[in-house]
């Protein structure tokens, strides 16, 4: 599944995708960003604490310079913001996954 975070589908500040088996990548978070049509250098993960079916809980906030992904098994990520942006008002998330609640402050 994948979040995205930015102001539009084209202009994305935080593209987080979680991928379990997914284009040769197999438990692996992919994060990138894409401005001006372009997608910038991706950023691979490896510590992959989701589990197929399983409840998680993670938190996403950011300042002008990075995004900070808090993920439930007590890891962080951090990704650069490289858009600087200090609000963003597009939310996507789609995939296979089930969203029971979302709260942004």
């Amino acid at each position: 599944f994948t979040i995205n975070v930015g102001n539009s589908e084209e202009v994305i500040a935080l593209h987080f995708d979680i991928r379990f088996d997914y284009l040769g990548d197999k438990r692996t978070i992919v994060l990138n960003s894409l401005e001006n049509g372009s997608w910038n250098e991706e950023q691979r993960e490896r510590n992959f604490p989701f589990e197929a079916g399983q409840e998680f809980e993670m938190t996403i906030s950011f300042t002008n310079d990075y995004f900070y992904i808090n993920l439930y098994d007590g890891n962080m990520i951090q990704f650069p913001n490289l858009l600087r942006g200090n609000h963003y008002k597009f939310l996507l998330m789609c995939g296979d996954v089930m969203v029971h609640s979302i709260k942004v402050k």
